[in-house]
């Protein structure tokens, strides 16, 4: 039985405080890299990174390795959904925060500025945040979290060709979406 396994088998048993530290350190760097990719701030990604871990200790009862998928995978899944939660919250709370009478037309020399200044990576997330669940969880975890199509099939429990399709669909709507033409 790896070291891992241990960890995990002991707070399901006696709720180990010790063990669960262990196991939020091993995982702790890589899912804050993953949060703070995608946040518009570093204290965002930390609150993110807290809600990953909190919400993987409540449910780590239910977690068996006998199931198929492993720990990492199951962290993954876990985050990929607090991910998509945080941006459909946020998405709501500016709704709510901004009248449509406030927002200001964007003339086509300003949207170059606003590529320059990085802002362009924030307008893609944005129109990333209102596609379904799935879509945004394939994109986040292969641009974001750097996950091959294979792990991605295996976090989310659908058929590989399922993650390649619906990722390159994203891909061709993104580029009309925002007139890439030949980029990748």
């Amino acid at each position: 039985m790896d070291d891992e396994l241990r960890l995990i088998r002991k707070i399901q048993r006696t709720g180990d405080r010790a063990a669960a530290d262990a196991l939020v350190r091993k995982y702790y760097d890589e899912i804050h890299r993953f949060a703070h990719r995608q946040m518009p701030d570093g204290e965002a990604a930390l609150d993110l990174t807290q809600e990953i871990f909190i919400s993987m200790l409540k449910t780590l009862r239910h977690y068996d390795r006998k199931k198929g998928a492993g720990f990492r995978t199951w962290l993954y899944k876990i985050t990929a959904n607090k991910t998509v939660d945080y941006f459909r919250s946020r998405a709501a709370r500016e709704a709510e925060a901004l009248p449509i009478d406030d927002i200001e037309p964007v003339e086509e020399s300003d949207f170059a500025k606003r590529f320059e200044d990085g802002a362009l990576l924030e307008s893609v997330r944005d129109y990333v945040n209102t596609l379904p669940a799935d879509t945004q969880r394939i994109f986040r975890l292969h641009i974001f979290g750097g996950h091959t199509f294979a792990e991605i099939a295996e976090v989310l429990q659908m058929p590989e060709a399922s993650v390649k399709s619906k990722y390159y669909r994203l891909i061709n709507a993104i580029r009309k979406e925002f007139d890439f033409h030949d980029r990748t």
